[in-house]
């Protein structure tokens, strides 16, 4: 089966061989298989790795060495899973977690595995891979540059088929029971501290991936430490999008309302429908929204506050509103905004925004909340460097709240396990008596 590999692959294989085998005399042993485990943070016998490395040796040596390890990855590449795991793996790449990889993401990994690339590299591995021209790139379109033929013209060649080579074979020998994984320089990626995940809602008639792109006006410094994810909403747009022309559709809505903003069609089965999300794609730290999406992502944590949604789910513990703005039915706000929302929140309140009034009275539904002017309208503002400071000091409070209340669970968790371990100890000379 090796023989059907062409030379550029062979050399791929080769080179993720070369990760397995450190002492690079041609043979992958147990106790460099361990070693391998034990970056991946676990802790097999030698008795698991011998078994392992069984699997593969075909000429029973007790190693594998690259023929064997060739056959192996000749097999893989046949399976019909190895395009899954491929995609799977890939979710290192995507640091927001939202489904596609940008050029600021890639050329993030790519340093920190060693590979420092020009701008206009990166612009040529993006345009490589960018089939529907968006921009960025989605898992398939990545797997399939991946695991295309053409290798000698593919600008991927030499900087990740090595790495994800690896993937397949960590995947084929077993050596964790997760479906990620990656070699030592993705790894440590993935072992960085846990962000604080953001639900971010988009405005009415536009689209998750759009308000992304306005997002990524503001400086990288501020959310980084946060993964932002962007759903669209549940509805397609009924009408004309005032984006059109300037981004490309589709464009959905969270729910209609009429023009005095006082009734409001489908938002029931919305506000149903983002619990479950939250519920399933969670746990969420924090909301962020645009107009409508801003006026949903309110109304969320004030329902929550008063135990009408989201029992099941952490409480969120903060909100970033742009042009956002109370609902009028009086029947929501009697329950949303029947006390101080004591959550941490900015607002972002623009002088020529035709909802700067309705954005203040929603900020007064908050607890001491920061308030952002700007001098622009409706839209998410650039922010002057005033603008910037103020907002990554909030934010960066923000996840130090959150690291300290993990903390206080955690050695909360510890006493009553030890509590627990203490009864069930006297329970027993009681009994013993």
């Amino acid at each position: 089966m090796a023989d059907q590999l062409t030379d550029d692959q062979i050399a791929e294989f080769k080179e993720a061989f070369s990760l397995f085998d450190k002492d690079g005399d041609g043979c992958i042993t147990t106790k460099e298989l361990g070693t391998v485990m034990r970056s991946l943070g676990q802790n097999p016998t030698e008795a698991e790795l011998q078994d392992m490395i069984n699997e593969v040796d075909a000429d029973g040596n007790g190693t594998i060495d690259f023929p064997e390890f060739l056959n192996l990855m000749a097999r893989k590449m046949k399976d019909t899973d190895s395009e899954e795991e491929l995609k799977e793996a890939f979710r290192v790449f995507d640091k927001d977690q939202n489904g596609f990889i940008s050029a600021a993401e890639l050329r993030h990994v790519m340093t920190n595995l060693g590979e420092k690339l020009t701008d206009e590299e990166v612009d040529e591995m993006i345009r490589e891979a960018d089939v529907d021209g968006d921009g960025q790139i989605n898992y398939e379109e990545f797997v399939k540059v991946m695991m295309a033929n053409k290798i000698q013209s593919c600008p991927w060649s030499g900087r990740l088929q090595p790495y994800f080579c690896w993937v397949i074979a960590t995947c084929s020998l077993g050596v964790v029971g997760t479906s990620y994984y990656s070699p030592p320089g993705l790894y440590k990626l993935m072992e960085q501290d846990k962000k604080a995940k953001v639900l971010c809602l988009h405005g009415f008639r536009t689209s998750g991936s759009f308000l992304k792109k306005q997002i990524s006006k503001w400086h990288p410094s501020i959310f980084q430490q946060f993964d932002m994810v962007f759903p669209d909403g549940i509805f397609p747009a009924g009408g004309k999008s005032e984006i059109e022309g300037i981004f490309p559709p589709p464009y959905f809505e969270w729910f209609q309302f009429n023009k005095e903003f006082t009734e409001y069609t489908n938002l029931d089965e919305c506000i149903s429908y983002l619990c479950d999300y939250m519920v399933r794609n969670g746990p969420f730290e924090g909301l962020l929204g645009f107009s409508q999406g801003a006026t949903l992502s309110a109304l969320l944590i004030g329902y929550q506050a008063q135990g009408k949604v989201l029992s099941d789910h952490p409480p969120i513990k903060f909100m970033v509103s742009i042009s956002g703005s109370k609902f009028r039915d009086p029947s929501i706000c009697d329950i949303a905004y029947k006390d101080l929302i004591k959550v941490k929140s900015v607002h972002f309140i623009g002088e020529k925004d035709w909802l700067k009034v309705p954005s203040e009275e929603l900020a007064s539904a908050f607890d001491d909340p920061l308030i952002i002017r700007h001098p622009q309208g409706h839209t998410v503002p650039r922010l002057d460097d005033a603008s910037v400071k103020q907002l990554s000091g909030w934010s960066s409070s923000i996840l130090e709240n959150i690291k300290n209340e993990d903390v206080h669970v955690s050695k909360a968790l510890d006493a009553e396990e030890s509590t627990g371990a203490e009864l069930s100890e006297n329970l027993v000379e009681q009994v013993a008596a």
